[in-house]
């Protein structure tokens, strides 16, 4: 992971957003089958009301078949130009 922050709603302060970057998709299969995620998955339903990812960029089958596996729903942006220095 490259990158990684929980960012404040700035019109309300009960809702944020987890913000993460990694270095390719073999990361985040490795950050998927970590074995805490799956523990903040299941307490996130006492902890919050709403629980979505969204990909910005492109990733692989395995990636999608792996957040197919947890259940949460997902939105894939995929990326048609630009850069990144990240």
């Amino acid at each position: 992971m490259l990158h990684h922050t929980f960012d404040q709603d700035p019109d309300d302060p009960l809702r944020f957003v987890w913000s993460e970057v990694y270095k390719n998709d073999d990361a985040l299969l490795a950050h998927l089958a970590n074995p805490a995620l799956s523990v903040y998955l299941e307490a996130h339903v006492e902890l919050g009301t709403d629980l979505s990812v969204e990909f910005y960029g492109t990733v692989g089958d395995k990636v999608i078949e792996a957040i197919n596996g947890t259940g949460v729903p997902y939105k894939i942006f995929k990326t048609k130009f630009g850069y990144s220095r990240v």
